[in-house]
Parts: structure tokens; C-alpha cells; sequence
């Protein structure tokens, strides 16, 4: 029986039957800054309120089995660096399990193949991404020198390869799932089965195949950086840095212990076999989940350009709304980009998920919002109910947390704005119901429309009317000239990027429920910057936008309350 598997399911789109992807086509990314407490928001206080009635309804559809599943549930935001909301629910036939008589934040529970999140995760904080370009016998030469033609050739596989399950190594061997009834696991005997018997699924590189296998190889790659045991190299590189209290990959410690464990002959726990532990055998609680999205998010291991470079797909799958990491599940929701609209845009969810006999758990990152959230499960089928959970908790809080972003916009960014010794040189940035990123409707230096100036010369030439809108660009500094709005204010100038469209555009293909193979409705992402400036320098005091450079007109434009 395999102990432990990992599996994903595309979730369903938001308002699915009435959804329209907008006419605006953005570049990936968020459509609006996320730099707020979101907590604060209607939209986030509306999620929490309607949240338990929700879970009640998958109680009463038979989707999660009220009486025979515990669950915890954590959202968390980087502008808190704490939650915003929690959830927990426990069984009554479970709570004898509970070896503090309590479901909480502190509670451990398998994570299953959330593990391989870990294991990646300390692979980068000991080498960084270069070690994803480096063969696995670079560190691993007991795997080369086979001659089998019939097998892996591991002088060809990367330790990338297998974080972003391109490996080709398929499941783990029988012999080293029987270790975990035996007690004789061997890693000798284990890279021996990989290397003269171990045929590969698919060839390496050709696609995403799950590969469980290929982890196990991943965790002896990370004990020969560290000269350490898998489990000893966990401590050093996440839980000690990150103080992860109730992180590992053993059975923890009974004592003062809080856990839903379970008992073991019905169950995964306590079973630890350390070749297949980098693939799904860490214990964890929401505590430690949620300090590690904080700390990915934020760039504490690596640099903010290395972090945004590993949250990036490494492969598609036969889905179109879902693609693999190293070793991310990473869906594209199509969102609402506003509280009243059907209209959509695309939002990436970066998630990790992972099962356990009777344990299941989902990590997910939402970089374009800046929250994060984790769902721990425990039960006879914690495994088969993971997908509704999730798909409820991102459906509800991602959403809620784009509208907030629409909310703050509304309140911060929108207004009119002139040259103060010049009035005919003024701008106006809108906050549109049903559009995403801001809107520029008017544009004038000297008394002459400038909108023109930041369309690509093929819309111009086309003749079509066209829209413009202003999306955040990842960049942002500290702003010098914060001492005229009183003592201790803080400004700082967010970069913008014009992105120019037209408002009359063509039907999109059958990829999103049109006639047509291709989508040629979506490519401004080819224009931007591309013939003239299209930055934007927003300079906003204590959050909220007072004046506007757009670099060509070299004019800067103040707010007229």
C-alpha cells in the first residue's frame, strides 16, 4: 500500500457561468499594490463573515464529513506577518486523538507531500537556485555509470529536473515503501534499485510526471551538502533560521506534546522512513506553515529576483489553467477584477499539496496579493476532502483580498491631477468597476492629449479608439520629498507601467469561449516600453497617491483635492 501520494485538481472558476475575461489584457501580475493591511477591508471582513456558513454547507453536501474529519484552516497576509483569519473544526470521533484536547494553531499533523515544499526549500537556503542547474551525480555518483538502455541515465537528470518533476523517476521502488513495516531501509540498497532497475516514466525534461521517487533522490542530495541526516538538515536550514517549533521529519516527542495523532495502525503516523521523507513524511502545524510562506514571500533566504525566479512554471500539463513548479501546482484562476463585475482576469495561486494515510494538508502563496494560506487535515478521508477545502478557502480569500486591493485603489490612487504652474498640463487616474489596474481617461501636457504617446504605434496606426491602463511594476523606492506633507511622513514612488489596448477589441479565440484556435486578443504584454516610456513614477505619502511623473513629458502632476 503506498503511504503517502499527492494529487491536484484544477478548481473551479470564479462565477463561472457569467465570467468574461476582460477586454483589458494586463501583464501578468497584480492588477493593483497590495501594500495594506487587508484585514481592514469589506471585502476580507465580508469573507470572514459569510466563511463558517460555507463550511457548513460543505458539511451538509457530504463534501467534508462533519463527524469523521478535524481540519485546521490559516490565512495570513505579509502586511500583518500574522493571520487574518483561522478556521479549525474538530471531529468528535477524533478528538480523543487530540493530545492537548485542543485544534489549534500549535496542533501537528502529517503534511505529506507538502514535505517536498520543505525539501526544496532547504535545498535553496544551502545552495541556492544554481543547484537546479547541477547534474544529481555531481553529488550523487553512485547513481552513474549505467549502461542499461532501459533505464534512467542519471548523468542526464538535474537536481531541477527532479524538484520540477521532469525527472521521469516515477514512484518510489516496492522495497523502499516495505521499509516502513521492516525497519531495514538502506540507502545503498535504495540508489541501487534507482540506478540498475528504476526504468524511467517519461523521458527526462519531456513533460510534469508526479515523481515521488526522484524526492527521495532530493533528500540524499540535501544530506550530502550538509553532511548531515535528512532529518537533522531540516533543523538546520528552516526550522533553526525560521524558528519552526513543531516542524521535522520524526515522530515528535510525546512529551507537552500537541497533535491530532492518530493511531498508528490505522494511520501514517509515526511511521518514518527517512529515504522517503523528503517526498511526504515531514509533521508540521499551521504555526510553521505560515512562517515559511512569510518567509518565501518576503525573500528571507533568497534574493527578492531569485525568489520571483523560482515561483515562475517549469512546466504545463495537459490543463490549461494549471502548470508545475519546483515543485509548485500552480492554477491560473480567471478572478473578478472588481466587486460588481463578471469580468476576469487571470491570477497565478502557487500551492503545494499533500496526503497521508488518514492526513492531508494544502500550502498556498498568492504573490499577487500578498497572502498566503495553509489547511491541515486528519481523518479517514483527509485526503479526498483536501480539494473541496481548498477550493473554498482560495475561491473566498483570494477573491476577497483582489477586491480589497480594488478598495484601497478606490480610496488611494483615484483623483485628478495638474502641473501647479501649468493647468493645461493634467492627468486624471480612475478606479473602474470592471476593469482591471488603474485608468488613465485623460492625459494633457501644454494643452495636448498625451495618451497617444503611450500606445504602441500599430494600435495608433489602426485607427481604433484605445484604453489605457496603469499596472503596478514590481518596483518601488523611497521618496525625498515627503518633508512638505508634515513631520514624519513616509513616501515612496511605485513604478507603473502603461499598458494600451484597444476599446473596441477583437472576440477572444475558443481558449476562453470563443470561435478560433488562437487568442490574438492578448498580447499588449509585447508592447509595453517597447517603442517609447511607459513608466510612471507614483509618488504616494502615507499610502495615498499626491502626485504623478510620467518620464517622457517630464512634467510632474500633483493632486487637486
Amino acid at each position: 500500500m503506498m503511504l503517502f501520494w499527492a494529487a491536484f485538481a484544477v478548481p473551479a472558476l470564479v462565477g463561472a457561468q457569467a465570467a468574461k475575461p476582460t477586454d483589458d489584457c494586463p501583464i501578468l501580475g497584480p492588477a493593483l499594490p497590495s501594500d495594506f493591511d487587508p484585514s481592514n477591508a469589506t471585502a476580507i471582513k465580508d469573507a470572514i463573515s459569510s466563511f463558517p456558513s460555507l463550511i457548513e454547507s460543505l458539511f451538509e453536501s457530504g463534501a467534508v464529513n462533519k463527524s469523521g474529519t478535524s481540519f485546521m484552516i490559516d490565512v495570513w497576509s505579509t502586511q500583518t506577518n500574522a493571520s487574518i483569519y483561522q478556521y479549525s473544526h474538530s471531529a468528535e470521533t477524533l478528538d480523543p486523538y487530540l493530545t492537548a484536547g485542543v485544534l489549534d494553531d500549535e496542533t501537528q499533523l502529517r503534511v505529506g507531500s507538502v514535505s517536498k515544499l520543505f525539501t526544496a526549500y532547504a535545498l535553496l537556503n544551502t545552495a541556492g537556485l544554481k543547484v537546479f542547474d547541477h547534474y544529481v551525480t555531481k553529488y550523487i555518483p553512485e547513481l552513474a555509470g549505467n549502461t542499461d538502455p532501459g533505464t534512467i541515465k542519471w548523468e542526464e537528470v538535474t537536481v531541477g529536473a527532479l524538484a520540477e518533476q521532469q525527472g521521469g523517476t516515477g514512484g518510489f521502488p516496492l522495497s523502499a515503501i516495505s521499509c516502513y513495516y521492516t525497519g531495514t531501509c538502506s540507502v545503498q540498497d535504495f540508489l541501487s534499485e534507482m540506478r540498475d532497475f528504476k526504468r524511467p516514466v517519461i523521458p527526462v525534461f519531456q513533460t510534469a510526471v508526479y515523481s515521488d521517487a526522484g524526492w527521495g533522490v532530493l533528500g540524499l542530495v540535501l544530506e550530502r551538502l550538509t553532511n548531515q541526516s535528512y532529518a537533522a538538515a531540516l533543523q538546520s536550514t528552516l526550522a533553526q533560521p525560521l524558528e519552526l517549533v513543531s516542524s521535522g521529519a520524526t515522530e515528535p516527542s510525546a512529551e507537552g506534546l500537541n497533535a491530532l495523532a492518530l493511531p498508528r495502525e490505522l494511520t501514517s503516523w509515526g511511521m518514518d522512513n527517512q529515504i522517503s521523507a523528503p517526498s511526504g513524511g515531514v509533521y508540521s502545524n499551521t504555526r510553521d506553515m505560515r512562517l515559511m510562506g512569510l518567509s518565501i514571500l518576503q525573500s528571507h533566504f533568497l534574493s527578492p529576483a531569485e525568489t520571483r525566479e523560482w515561483m515562475k512554471p517549469r512546466s504545463h500539463t495537459a490543463s490549461l489553467t494549471s502548470s508545475v513548479g519546483a515543485p509548485w501546482e500552480i492554477y491560473r484562476l480567471s478572478i473578478p477584477v472588481s466587486p460588481a463585475s463578471n469580468r476576469t482576469r487571470v491570477s497565478d495561486l502557487y500551492t503545494k499539496t499533500g496526503g497521508n494515510v488518514a492526513y492531508a494538508a494544502i500550502f498556498g502563496l498568492s504573490p499577487d496579493h500578498g497572502i498566503g494560506f495553509s489547511i491541515l487535515v486528519g481523518g479517514e478521508t483527509a485526503v479526498s476532502e483536501r480539494t473541496p477545502l481548498r477550493n473554498l478557502v482560495g475561491t473566498e480569500f483570494v477573491q476577497a483580498a483582489e477586491f480589497a486591493a480594488f478598495e484601497h485603489a478606490q480610496k488611494n490612487y483615484a483623483g485628478f491631477f495638474a502641473d501647479p504652474n501649468n493647468e493645461s498640463s493634467n492627468l486624471t487616474i480612475t478606479v473602474d468597476e470592471g476593469k482591471p489596474g488603474l485608468g488613465l481617461p485623460t492625459f494633457f501636457v501644454n494643452g495636448v492629449d498625451w495618451r497617444a504617446n503611450v500606445t504602441q504605434p500599430a494600435l495608433q496606426a489602426s485607427g481604433d479608439l484605445f484604453s489605457i491602463r496603469l499596472y503596478p511594476s514590481g518596483t518601488e523606492y523611497s521618496s525625498s520629498s515627503a518633508a512638505g506633507y508634515g513631520e514624519g511622513a513616509q513616501a515612496v514612488i511605485k513604478l507603473f507601467n502603461a499598458v494600451a489596448g484597444s476599446a473596441t477589441p477583437q472576440p477572444r479565440s475558443a481558449v476562453e469561449g470563443r470561435e478560433g484556435l488562437f487568442d490574438d486578443g492578448c498580447t499588449q504584454w509585447e508592447n509595453v516600453g517597447f517603442f517609447t516610456a511607459s513608466d510612471f513614477d507614483l509618488e504616494l505619502v502615507e499610502g495615498k497617491l499626491m502626485s504623478v511623473l510620467m518620464r517622457d513629458s517630464n512634467v510632474t502632476m500633483v493632486r487637486v483635492e
